[in-house]
């Protein structure tokens, strides 16, 4: 039986020309993935993984495009003839300030998907993703994206809900129905006591945001968006009793690996600068002694199972405990269901009864 799949989120670059307040990358610098290292990863990668399903790379950062659009045209270049049109599939989250018309060019010819972090209309994203200098940041990141629209490029946004955004969501809904940009969104996870203080919200809160979103996308009239995240894995873990969505997994540590600059390992962004959770490095360690090492292991197991609280919870087989990094940031420790445990129950309660209501109107 083989091991699933991996994919794999490589970190390029881990300095950024924006200075958003809530960004999770807390200490940046300006090292660069060496182009050979991120050659050697893949190969590991693509050997390891079954030759009859695509392997996913997923370009992260800070922000990623700083790397260089030469970079990008040298390995997708290079995957492309090594291995296949699409048998290594390129994925970028940026922030949008640095797209043009040579990146548009990029994505189309190596097949790339693009998602942008954009937080909604105008006053809602300025308020928190601003470049170094302190300059507004919408007008450029939208532009960029109606840009790219008129090369046939459709790119998704990733909105961070954060105090500005409660009481909004209607505006915030619309503003992506609008322009029909598919998104997701995510609460903010304060990484620092500034954050928490400023900018963090409530597990209420977030159930309130998320529920009145779900709904909105659930109720189109029009069906203008046709992948809101994460409303859609909410729906389809009602009606599939579980999903592989990333914070609803069984175990995310099983399928994903994160590699930053200098070839350390972890398992996903959220801990890349989290030295006691590395792996280990990938430019002199084994990917087989990486995927065995002890850190790994020891994530690997279902946290679900070992926390008191999830065991006897109805929702167990929809959040698995949720997502460990937020276990991690709330209480210092895995083994706690994931910070947004209160929002999610509220959540899956509201989305259980939506279906339930409308399949039975549907009989």
């Amino acid at each position: 039986m083989r091991l699933p799949n991996i994919e794999i989120i490589l970190m390029p670059i881990m300095s950024c020309n924006m200075s958003c307040d809530y960004c999770y990358v807390i200490d940046k610098y300006p090292n660069k993935m060496d182009l050979n290292l991120a050659k050697f990863i893949i190969e590991k990668i693509v050997a390891h993984n079954n030759p009859d399903v695509p392997t996913q790379v997923y370009w992260h950062g800070a922000e990623p495009l700083i790397a260089g659009i030469n970079f990008y045209r040298e390995i997708c270049g290079w995957t492309r003839e090594r291995y296949g049109i699409d048998a290594v599939q390129h994925h970028i989250q940026t922030n949008g300030t640095l797209l043009d018309e040579n990146w548009f060019e990029l994505f189309i010819q190596e097949h790339i998907t693009v998602g942008v972090s954009l937080d909604g209309p105008k006053e809602i994203h300025n308020a928190h993703r601003k470049t170094l200098g302190g300059q507004q940041t919408f007008d450029t990141v939208f532009n960029n994206i109606m840009a790219a629209r008129k090369k046939k490029l459709f790119f998704d946004a990733l909105c961070v809900i954060t105090r500005e955004s409660l009481g909004r969501e209607d505006e915030i809904f619309d503003f992506f129905f609008e322009n029909k940009i598919d998104f997701g969104f995510e609460p903010l996870v304060p990484e620092t006591e500034k954050m928490a203080l400023d900018l963090a919200i409530t597990p209420i809160d977030y159930a309130q945001v998320a529920i009145r979103l779900f709904d909105r996308w659930f109720f189109q009239a029009e069906r203008r968006l046709r992948m809101v995240v994460p409303p859609y894995h909410y729906l389809k873990a009602i009606l599939k009793g579980g999903n592989s969505y990333c914070n609803f997994s069984k175990n995310c540590a099983n399928h994903y690996l994160t590699v930053s600059p200098d070839g350390t390992v972890h398992s996903c962004i959220m801990f890349a600068e989290r030295p006691d959770y590395a792996y280990g490095n990938i430019r002199n360690s084994e990917l087989d002694a990486i995927l065995e090492s002890p850190i790994r292991q020891r994530m690997l197991k279902e946290r679900a199972t070992q926390i008191e609280k999830c065991k006897n919870c109805r929702w167990l087989s929809m959040c698995q405990g949720g997502c460990p990094h937020h276990a991690l940031v709330q209480h210092g420790t895995l083994l706690q269901p994931d910070m947004f445990c209160e929002s999610y129950r509220l959540i899956f309660e509201h989305v259980y009864d939506v279906t339930k209501n409308a399949l039975l109107s549907n009989r």
